[in-house]
């Protein structure tokens, strides 16, 4: 979280805070940026070695380290802040009516777009996915000008795979059922076609994600498929640009886009549980919650006790580009990954391998996923 521009400085200010307040516990935050986090945090849990009390994950991350047994139950600190957690958002870390994990973000997949940009080319969002990729393609003039933002390098392929997991929604598919793999899908493959009908047509190919969004913040890049938590590192970048954001839920049929739960969970190795309970207490009083939330320019409240701050409630009445966002069918990773959930890096790093091949060697998808068919089915016999 604190390598992220925007979210660090919103947790910097929510853990000063409570070190101000605190006579007895002080909370230091360490880490790994994004690309690295998953390795790292996997590396150390099965070593025995985390140096840590207290573990902030994304939700294939989360999963899998439940299923390590990483977490104890966060019973005391829900009671003592007087929460009542969503059962369908924290499912995922909740065993024998215990929940193992209370989500410090959650974020779902949108079209965020700059109005500016497309109402200065006589454009509306698209709303079905043939206009869309058509639309996009109007908004590009490499290499000046993008129509849509999105991830493409090997060299930073968890968030490629991020990105492109959400993709599947457009045709109501999934990635696996259980120990199946199914990218040889109909779904799948149409997916990954419409990636790359994108990819040729409007995305700025081999650029790195700082480049990105370097080019949606400087009002280059017209589009994104992103989740919300990127308006906060634009709006950091570029106020300018940030006032012209908008957002429609993703623009095919189902409005379906993935919501990604970030729970915060107290770590089962921890040399220091009642300092990291007094901590996970007060942060998830419904006041310091809401602060967290609006600093980070969040908006799903991870309990209902939130919604009830008066402070949350304006706060949301004054987001403009919030709408398409809230307006989304939400299904979560689990949903699309099956039992591959709890080896998400590399299912996604098998899928992008073979897909790069069709976006710059000219393999067809069907043949390319028909490749990754077998590995993943060699990978499902690992998984246990």
């Amino acid at each position: 979280m604190q390598f992220e521009p925007g979210r660090k400085e919103a947790w910097a200010k929510v853990i000063d805070d409570f070190n101000a307040q605190s006579k007895s516990v002080e909370v230091e935050f360490v880490g790994w940026p994004f690309a690295e986090y998953s390795n790292q945090m996997l590396t150390q849990v099965q070593a025995g070695g985390l140096e840590a009390d207290l573990i902030t994950a994304p939700p294939d991350l989360a999963s899998r380290l439940f299923a390590l047994d990483a977490f104890d139950p966060m019973t005391e600190a829900i009671d003592a802040a007087g929460v009542t957690p969503d059962p369908g958002l924290h499912k995922f870390v909740t065993k024998d009516g215990k929940i193992y994990g209370v989500s410090v973000v959650t974020v779902s997949f949108g079209l965020l777009y700059n109005q500016a940009v497309l109402g200065a080319a006589g454009l509306e969002p698209a709303t079905n996915v043939d206009d869309w990729v058509a639309q996009a393609a109007e908004l590009t003039r490499r290499p000046d000008s993008f129509g849509l933002i999105a991830a493409n390098t090997m060299a930073e392929q968890a968030n490629w795979w991020f990105q492109l997991q959400n993709w599947v929604n457009a045709y109501d598919g999934t990635w696996a059922e259980g120990k199946t793999p199914l990218v040889t899908s109909g779904p799948v493959v149409k997916t990954l076609e419409l990636y790359k009908r994108m990819y040729e047509g409007a995305i700025p190919q081999g650029s790195n994600d700082a480049q990105q969004m370097e080019l949606m913040a400087n009002g280059r890049g017209s589009q994104a498929l992103l989740v919300s938590a990127t308006v906060n590192v634009l709006k950091s970048t570029n106020p300018e640009v940030y006032k012209e954001l908008r957002s429609i839920p993703a623009p095919w049929a189902s409005k379906k886009g993935t919501a990604r739960v970030h729970p915060i969970s107290l770590y089962s190795g921890s040399r220091n549980k009642d300092a990291a309970n007094e901590f996970l207490s007060w942060l998830l009083e419904p006041e310091h919650m809401a602060d967290l939330t609006m600093e980070s320019l969040d908006m799903l409240a991870p309990y209902p006790q939130l919604n009830e701050v008066p402070a949350f409630e304006t706060y949301l009445k004054d987001l403009p580009w919030v709408e398409g966002y809230m307006g989304i069918d939400p299904v979560t990773p689990m949903d699309l990954m099956g039992d591959f959930i709890n080896a998400n890096d590399e299912f996604g790093n098998i899928v992008l391998s073979h897909f790069q091949s069709s976006l710059t060697g000219g393999v067809p998808v069907a043949d390319a996923m028909g490749k990754a068919q077998a590995e993943l089915e060699a990978l499902a016999g690992r998984l246990g």
